[in-house]
């Protein structure tokens, strides 16, 4: 993934970046302060958007924050998220 992104060296330590297949199994285990999961989910049906949705939010503590591409919304597919920005929405207090 080397050169995709930029990251400030401080904090190369404490970032890991993987390829994953989001239809399958995930290996990860725990929560994450934020998902990065941009011009993906426009490909996928509604239900499996809406299945995307609930794993990420699994995947996050209440007031961690999921980023989508401009082309996505979770408008009507998932209640646990607010929009916060024009792409960037934060899980909700349980």
């Amino acid at each position: 993934l080397a050169g995709m992104a930029r990251v400030h060296p401080r904090l190369c330590k404490l970032i890991t970046f993987r390829r994953l297949n989001l239809l399958k199994s995930w290996p990860m285990r725990g929560q994450f302060d934020a998902i990065f999961c941009r011009n993906v989910v426009i490909y996928f049906n509604k239900e499996t958007k809406q299945d995307l949705f609930q794993r990420f939010a699994a995947r996050l503590p209440d007031g961690g924050h999921l980023f989508l591409g401009h082309s996505e919304s979770m408008h009507g597919l998932n209640e646990d998220f607010d929009l916060i920005g024009r792409t960037i929405y934060r899980k909700k207090v349980s």
